[in-house]
């Protein structure tokens, strides 16, 4: 009977070379799955690495708005400088513009008191003319 099956092919004869090439194969298979595995494992940390840069580019863009203590010191620091010089300036206008005010005031008085003064004389020459 192993003859009959032998010579229709259903009894394989099992050889030391067919467990090796088995295991050859099982070897190749698990290799392949171990590389599957690696290539996985590296897109994943790939991902999780641009995904990590977009995270981080997208808190830098956030802290970009926003200004440390210092920087706002600096800047106030700045502004009230700034506000001070203002004032300086606006308070130097204000004295130049009292100095001519009183500059004018005093020309108004001057001829104020030259036209009561002309006006004194001629009422001098006036009365000087009046028969007594």
């Amino acid at each position: 009977m192993a003859r009959s099956a032998a010579a229709s092919g259903i009894d394989e004869e099992h050889t030391e070379r067919d467990d090796l090439l088995a295991d050859v194969l099982e070897l190749f298979d698990d290799a392949e799955t171990v590389e599957e595995e690696k290539k996985q494992a590296k897109e994943a940390k790939q991902r999780d690495d641009e995904r990590a840069d977009a995270m981080r580019d997208e808190a830098m863009t956030g802290m970009k708005g926003r200004t440390s203590k210092h920087d706002k010191f600096a800047e106030l620091m700045a502004h009230v400088e700034e506000r001070d010089e203002f004032a300086r300036t606006v308070e130097l206008k204000k004295v130049a513009n009292e100095e001519n005010r009183i500059a004018l005031e005093r020309e108004r008085l001057a001829l104020e008191k030259e036209e009561r003064m002309a006006f004194i004389e001629a009422m001098l020459a006036m009365a000087a003319r009046i028969p007594q």
